[in-house]
This record gives structure tokens, sequence and C-alpha cells, in this order.
């Protein structure tokens, strides 16, 4: 009876969270050691983690059946993953009340990530999901994480990353805006400085041309205590400009003492 009302609550409970997180699933690549890291996580938890009620991580790897030459799935493998994630996501939601935060893949290995209330009965759970691929071989963990370290190191972007992943995004938007894809369009820039010296140094060696300002008061920010700028340029938004454009813009304030906030398209 005390177990069916442990799993009872568990699934009241991620009931509960699915009505307030807005699911946000992104996969990502970014090169460790020369070699490709292929992500995929759910940025919609970010404003909630780290969750009290769900301070266990659960870990799957898998080793994969024939990766390629950089360690990724060929496509024909892509639907038995498929099936294995959402067997793992049906058996540990059922029988641990996890949720499935997200997986990496590299070097022919993939993992997979969640987190729980407790630990009981994720062992079942997991040989009850595995069951259906005896072809793979796994190992898998749980331990205590109440910080979500697992979720911020090795699923989450780096602000650099985000930023690609957000710039996408806006391009994405634009194109599908239908905007006149020969005529260059303003862009606001928006960045913060530390102190007075570092914004103004950064505009005295910018490296790039027809910047407009925009806001650039003398004061700092009474909520953040930061120096505020905003630029204005005009651009060609599109999937290459962000690394030929926005990152380096990026790198050179960050350099600087600054932040590089984000960009849109100018009102």
């Amino acid at each position: 009876m005390q177990r069916y009302l442990l799993v009872l609550f568990l699934h009241l409970s991620v009931f509960a969270e699915s009505q307030t997180i807005q699911h946000d699933w992104e996969n990502y690549i970014v090169a460790v050691d020369g070699r490709p890291v292929s992500v995929n996580v759910d940025l919609g938890l970010y404003p909630s983690a780290p969750i009290k009620e769900r301070p266990f991580v659960i870990i799957l790897r898998t080793k994969l059946k024939n990766p390629d030459i950089n360690g990724m799935p060929y496509q024909e493998e892509y639907g038995t993953l498929l099936n294995m994630e959402e067997s793992l996501i049906a058996e540990l939601g059922k029988e641990t009340g996890a949720i499935f935060t997200g997986r990496f893949t590299q070097r022919g290995l993939r993992e997979f990530y969640f987190y729980s209330p407790d630990t009981i009965g994720y062992e079942k759970g997991v040989k009850q999901a595995m069951k259906g691929f005896p072809e793979y071989e796994w190992l898998s963990r749980a331990k205590e994480d109440k910080k979500w370290e697992n979720f911020y190191t090795v699923l989450y972007p780096s602000d650099i990353e985000l930023l690609r992943i957000k710039s996408k995004r806006q391009v994405e938007k634009l194109s599908q805006a239908k905007l006149d894809n020969k005529k260059a369009i303003a862009i606001q820039h928006y960045f913060n400085f530390n102190t007075f010296k570092e914004r103004e140094k950064f505009l005295r060696e910018l490296p790039w041309s027809d910047f407009e300002i925009t806001s650039m008061p003398e004061a700092p920010d009474y909520k953040t205590d930061k120096f505020i700028l905003e630029l204005r340029r005009k651009a060609f938004p599109e999937i290459a400009w962000i690394d030929q454009f926005i990152i380096p813009l990026y790198r050179y304030s960050q350099k600087q003492g600054g932040r590089y906030i984000g960009w849109e398209q100018a009102k």
C-alpha cells in the first residue's frame, strides 16, 4: 500500500511540474579534444533548476552498435536509440517519478540523464526499459545531485553556445518573416560593462565600423550597477553571419571586460 501511494504521489508531482515547465528541447554540437559531442537538452528546465523535489540524478550509458568515424550513430540506428529513450522515459517515470533532462553522444557512447525524487526502483525501471534492447551493452548509476551539477556541466550549453542557439532561432524567425534578403536590415546589439572605462575602451578599439550608438547612459543601471551600451548596425542576418560576426563580437566584448547580451531587429 505504501509503495502504491508513493508511486501515485510521484505521478501527481510529475503532472503538476509538467503544467508549470515550458519544455524547450534543443540539440547542439560542440568539439571536445577535436571530436564532436552532440547534446540534446531541455532548455525549459533552466528557470526551475535545480528542482529541490528532484535531488537525485540517474545516468544510463550505452554503446552504439556501429558508430561512424566521428563516434556518431548512422541514420539506421536513430530509430532504435529513440525507442530506447522513450522506453527509459516511460519506465523511470513510472518507477521513480524521474524526469528526462537530456542526453549526449560522443566517441560511440550515448548517455541519458534523469532527475528523480529518490533512487528507489530506478534499477527495476532501467532493467525493464532495456529489456527490449538485448543487443546493447549498458551501465547505469544513480547518485545525489541536489545542485543539478550534471545538468549544468554536462548538458546545459555554455554562454557562447547559448548565444549561437538563440541567434539561430532569431535568424530562422526573420527568414520566416520573408524579409527582402537583398536588403540589409538594422540590428540592435546590447552590452553591459563593469566600469565606465571598460565601455570607453571597447568603443575606442572596436574593430568594426558603421556602428551607431543608440544608448549610452553616463550613470550605471540602478538595477544591475552595470554600464549599458546599445549599438545599431545594418546586416544581412543568416546562419553564417552568426559565426562570422556575432560570436567574434561576443568574444571581443568579453576581452574588453564587457558582456554581449544579444541582438534583435531594430524597431
